[in-house]
């Protein structure tokens, strides 16, 4: 499951993490995101957009995939995964990552993601890439051979622009509990002038158009259910598995739906299952015996299952979610900057690598470092004060904080004791708030008070301005724009830091509308800079998680973030490959 400082939605519903990962170091929050991922395929090329512009996002066509001479139908894929929900059971409304993860099974967007951080996008209900007659003008036209599922009140009908259209529109134009309608105002009119296409004007030229529509949440409903709540008997899409079950805390599964328009005899498998295990002896004991045939772990699990069982596959990719630690900039004493500077490069990044993922993961600038498409280069990142390397950077950190903090104490004190919130999960799982309270300790002589909240709580207590200091896991995101303006823009929607300031508004909204990649990510990179001296949100460390998997599981590859799990449409089980045998 994606853990969350995008606290807004914490406070409808507590979203519960057990800790999978024991005592040795690695994030449970993480392994949950890694768990409900979907694979990612790496293989694919940037293409020309229609009307001959150049897009910021890089873009690829869909070819269906070559089917593999050994891919066999058949057998239900066993792994292990977060089976964790938030309130809601609606597509467009859930944020939950497990859920929306699940959904992906089982909806389709008119685009997809092949590659999150690299930011390739490819087609999906859409026939190809959309027409763009003019700068604000897309033109979609839709795979004739899509249907939905055999299930009232569709029964296995065409999809058709109708569907699309109102798929937007009750995003677009519906009320605040649609979470993301804010990304869609971008949008000035959807119109379907014939069943298999779909036009769609912008209000203006945007860089990450193409990312709206491969958004995670961007899934197209029937439009029979586009004018009610969607709840757990209404999960019914157009893509490669059919909605079985989910039993909060236990279990999911999907089946193969043998109308999916993607061809080539896909999905190879009879269904998916995701099993949330007690604990981490349960998936390893489980993973030897072939009960499960593949489980996400930290990295010393890893090593401790490939001694004992050698033929296992791993493979490890990084995570856009991290953890960090925001303020209040409105508040005594972190409206000065010196103070939450003093806090930020005091604070030990390696060691939260290695604490919390027994160092198999890296440090972040605002933008978590597996996202190379936009993060700043590591090599620059070295240079800046909380990121120098070496005991040497480590003592001129501290150093650089202790000046920082005597200069304002020089004029004033600081409060005897200063409270830091956290969610109860994340101290119970990682210890991330003690683990701050002595580094902090250490470093300056500070004395931090650490309170551990159930996460409902924590947002309220936030919201009223009584948590000014917090720290916890949050999501990351995939487009530039999504982390940047709504975080820090003084219009964006989850700007708790109470930051205004017009020239960081124009330098953000200047990179919406950049439409050369390069110029966009120099625009990107400019606003980095600026976070790292504002100190305003904090992002330490990502991890690089790990995947085990039996050797007769094929292409079971990994993404940054969730919401892609309809790339098992890919996988296969093997059956000819000498593992198989003994297998549950």
């Amino acid at each position: 499951m994606k853990a969350q400082m995008d606290w807004e939605r914490a406070a409808r519903r507590r979203v519960t993490r057990r800790a999978l990962l024991g005592a040795a170091g690695a994030s449970a929050a993480a392994l949950a995101a890694a768990c409900s991922r979907g694979p990612g395929s790496k293989n694919s090329s940037p293409a020309a957009r229609p009307g001959g512009t150049s897009p910021s996002q890089s873009t690829a066509t869909r070819a269906a995939p070559t089917r593999p001479a050994n891919a066999q139908q058949g057998e239900t894929l066993k792994v292990t995964g977060y089976v964790t929900r938030d309130n809601s059971y609606d597509p467009h409304k859930t944020q939950a990552g497990p859920f929306y993860g699940q959904q992906a099974l089982v909806f389709s967007r008119l685009l997809s993601y092949v590659d999150q951080a690299k930011g390739n996008v490819t087609a999906d209900l859409a026939q190809g890439l959309p027409g763009q007659p003019d700068a604000t003008t897309l033109v979609f036209s839709l795979n004739r051979n899509a249907r939905w599922q055999e299930r009232a009140p569709v029964n296995g009908r065409q999809v058709t622009a109708n569907d699309v259209k109102a798929s937007i529109e009750r995003q677009r134009l519906g009320d605040p509990s649609f979470v993301r309608k804010a990304k869609w105002q971008v949008i000035d009119s959807v119109e379907a002038p014939d069943a298999g296409q779909v036009v769609i004007k912008l209000k203006e030229p945007r860089a990450d158009t193409a990312s709206l529509f491969a958004d995670v949440n961007a899934f197209i409903v029937p439009e029979e259910l586009a004018s009610a709540e969607i709840g757990p008997n209404m999960q019914i899409g157009s893509g490669p598995f059919r909605w079985v079950e989910w039993s909060d805390d236990k279990f999911a599964s999907v089946s193969r739906n043998p109308t999916w328009f993607g061809g080539n005899g896909r999905p190879f498998l009879d269904g998916v299952t995701v099993t949330q295990p007690k604990n981490t002896a349960e998936a390893e004991a489980n993973l030897r015996t072939k009960t499960l045939d593949a489980v996400f772990v930290g990295r010393p699990q890893a090593e401790n299952l490939k001694r004992a069982v050698p033929q296992l596959q791993e493979a490890t990719q990084g995570q856009a979610l991290f953890y960090g630690m925001r303020f209040f900039s409105q508040q005594f004493p972190f409206n000065d900057v010196r103070v939450r500077s003093a806090f930020s490069i005091a604070l030990d990044r390696r060691a939260m690598v290695e604490k919390f993922f027994a160092g198999s993961g890296d440090v972040n600038p605002w933008i978590s470092w597996p996202m190379t498409r936009w993060t700043l280069p590591p090599a620059e990142l070295a240079a800046f004060p909380g990121y120098r390397p070496g005991s040497g950077g480590r003592s001129q950190d501290i150093a650089d904080a202790k000046a920082l903090l005597a200069a304002f104490t020089s004029a004033q004190a600081l409060p005897e004791t200063l409270a830091l919130f956290v969610p109860d999960d994340a101290e119970k799982n990682l210890g991330i708030g003690s683990l701050i309270k002595q580094q902090l300790s250490d470093a300056l002589g500070l004395n931090i008070g650490v309170y551990a909240l159930p996460i409902g709580d924590l947002v309220r207590q936030m919201f009223s301005g009584n948590a000014s200091w917090v720290a916890g896991p949050d999501n990351g995101w995939l487009d530039l724009d999504d982390w940047l303006y709504p975080y820090f823009h003084s219009a964006g929607v989850k700007n708790t830091f109470a930051y205004r300031n017009p020239d960081m508004d124009a330098l953000i909204v200047s990179q919406r509308t950049q439409l050369d990649e390069g110029k966009r990510r120099d625009i990107g990179f400019e606003v980095q800079r600026q976070l790292l001296a504002l100190q305003l949100g904090v992002n330490f460390v990502s991890e690089r998680v790990v995947t085990l998997a039996q050797p007769y599981v094929r292409n079971f590859p990994l993404d940054t973030a969730d919401g892609y799990q309809h790339r098992f449409a890919d996988t296969w089980i093997d059956k000819n490959d000498p593992s198989f045998r003994g297998r549950s």
